[in-house]
């Protein structure tokens, strides 16, 4: 006798909560390229679907195969930066969050939290809890969102932000970190070119700064490269 049960797969990425997916590219990160495939589809069920691993076990194959694949699919679709998103609290009341409209205003506060969460996937709710906060005026162009007062405020709430806020918000910052490092990198080349034209500050030419600078900068791209690539 084949026993039923009801199977909740996710029809696109945006029904994916962020926690569901932290706990995905967890996963991935503890067993690495070398994962068993027939452990990763059991876990992509358990994950995704609330699927406990005695009932996945009794799932025809062709049927396991496909839930797979589209989940998969879901995942490997790139986002792109979500400037407003809606979220909805168990007693029905909808609130409308908001990227950071202005970056070149960021707090101090906010740029120490965000540096420090935007690197580990495991804090990425944090990392949305600087980056959006409420909206709490202006139109659908232009808008103010509530002010910075520490990430815990709305972190556990932004665990269940859809994936994609947290990948399009990962991808808007990858390239951002590209493009500042290949700016800064050419701007110091340039600086440096200066001083041995002029001949001047030779320490500063050779001196430990410049090189100690570039190697945050060039460690600061391969953290977020390395996060890129579990998107």
């Amino acid at each position: 006798m084949t026993k039923e049960f009801e199977i909740k797969v996710p029809a696109v990425q945006e029904n994916i909560p962020l926690h569901k997916y932290q706990k995905y590219v967890k996963l991935i990160q503890e067993n690495g390229e070398d994962i068993d495939m027939d452990f990763h589809r059991l876990k992509v069920l358990q994950i995704f679907c609330d699927l406990e691993l005695n009932e996945a076990y009794k799932m025809p194959v062709a049927e396991l195969d496909f839930i797979v694949s589209h989940i998969t699919g879901l995942l490997a679709t790139e986002s792109k930066l979500q400037r407003r998103f809606t979220m909805t609290d168990p007693s029905g009341n909808t609130v409308e969050f908001g990227f950071m409209p202005n970056m070149s205003e960021m707090s101090l506060g906010e740029y120490i939290d965000l540096e420090q969460y935007i690197v580990d996937w495991e804090q990425m709710h944090k990392a949305l809890a600087v980056m959006y906060r409420p909206i709490i005026g202006g139109n659908k162009q232009f808008y103010e969102i509530e002010e910075y007062k520490g990430s815990a405020k709305y972190a556990e709430i932004m665990k269940d932000a859809p994936m994609t806020v947290a990948t399009g918000a990962m991808v808007f910052f990858y390239n951002l970190g590209k493009e500042l490092l290949r700016t800064t990198l050419h701007s110091l080349q340039e600086e440096v070119q200066k001083d041995l034209q002029q001949q001047k500050h030779p320490s500063a030419v050779n001196g430990d700064g410049i090189n100690q600078y570039m190697h945050s900068l060039e460690e600061m791209s391969l953290n977020l490269e390395k996060l890129h690539a579990l998107i």
